[in-house]
């Protein structure tokens, strides 16, 4: 749907600046109309998304959509660093406390542990929070939006899928959601968990699919885009 395409401004405010263009759309829920300009601080990457005709961004339009979205800088994870929903937190081992223990505390997550820190440990420890967390706002999202859909699933699992794959639908009305969506920003785990949903009644991408789909989350195409960057 979307080709990269060299960008005219490789660089912006600290972030990578990648460029894509949409190749064709034969229907009107799939057609990208304005351009979209996200910016993800934890991956440092800028990405430019174009209709067919239009021409690319220069600086200017670079700074007012980054205005807009409250003038990020980049900040790719470090080391004792983690991205939860978007954010980058610091993470907080205890050693030796009481029990095992998880939580979020000013902007950081702390782990309790009942031994010595271990950080292969620790590393696990914020991956099953991460999961549990994503699973837990996905039951959430499908109760929202209970009274507008067509089907419900027979159950959410998080497990690992493909690199490039966040979210995937069974036969048998279970929905699968990547991991790594734990890292995206909350509206990116939306538009997979709609883009899923309808698959429970429309198992195909014909036409009716997306018209599904636009009226599941009318803003689906703009969100969707972003996975081209992770």
């Amino acid at each position: 749907m979307m080709r990269e395409e060299p960008s005219p401004v490789a660089a912006f405010a600290g972030f990578r600046v990648r460029t894509f263009r949409q190749r064709s759309a034969n229907l009107v829920e799939r057609t990208l109309r304005a351009r979209v300009i996200r910016f993800v601080p934890w991956l440092g990457v800028a990405g430019v998304f174009l209709p067919r005709a239009e021409y690319p961004v220069d600086e200017p339009a670079l700074r007012a959509a980054w205005e807009a979205q409250g003038s990020p800088a980049p900040h790719p994870p470090a080391a004792g660093e983690t991205v939860l929903f978007g954010e980058t937190l610091a993470v907080r081992a205890l050693p030796f406390a009481g029990a095992d223990d998880l939580w979020e505390e000013g902007g950081a997550l702390v782990c309790a542990c009942r031994r010595e820190a271990d950080p292969a440990r620790v590393a696990a420890r914020v991956g099953a929070y991460a999961c549990a967390q994503l699973q837990a706002r996905a039951e959430a999202l499908v109760a929202d939006w209970a009274p507008r859909l067509a089907a419900r699933p027979a159950r959410i699992t998080v497990r690992r899928l493909g690199r490039r794959t966040l979210g995937q639908c069974c036969r048998d009305g279970e929905i699968r959601l990547n991991p790594s969506l734990a890292r995206w920003s909350p509206d990116i785990l939306e538009e997979t968990l709609a883009h899923e949903l309808t698959h429970l009644t429309h198992f195909n991408h014909a036409p009716a699919f997306w018209r599904a789909l636009a009226a599941l989350l009318p803003d689906w195409l703009p969100r969707s885009l972003v996975h081209h960057l992770g």
